[in-house]
């Protein structure tokens, strides 16, 4: 399962915000439980991204454990400093078979 997620920042954001969202996302890979990876960072291509600045993908081991993610403590806590900064969210999830050439 992937959980994506594009973000679109206020533009009077302060840059120590925006990293103690970044240094709170990362931290959820070693407190949610179910969470097998997870990436976050700046696109790198901002010319097509539609003020979508940063991306969030975070594999877990199941479906079932979207909602958990979602409910745990941790998530919800740096859920609240991301509406704070957030212009804009976008986030889809997918089933995520991995195929090999």
């Amino acid at each position: 399962m992937e959980h994506v997620v594009l973000f679109k920042w206020k533009e009077n954001v302060a840059e120590e915000a925006l990293e103690e969202i970044a240094q709170g996302i990362i931290a959820l890979k070693d407190t949610v439980p179910g969470v097998i990876d997870l990436a976050y960072g700046k696109d790198v291509t901002i010319s097509r991204s539609k003020g979508f600045t940063h991306m969030l993908v975070v594999r877990l081991t199941g479906r079932d454990m979207l909602q958990g993610y979602a409910e745990h403590p941790e998530h919800l806590k740096v859920l609240v400093k991301i509406r704070e900064a957030a212009a804009d969210v976008m986030a889809l999830d997918i089933e995520s078979p991995r195929y090999s050439a």
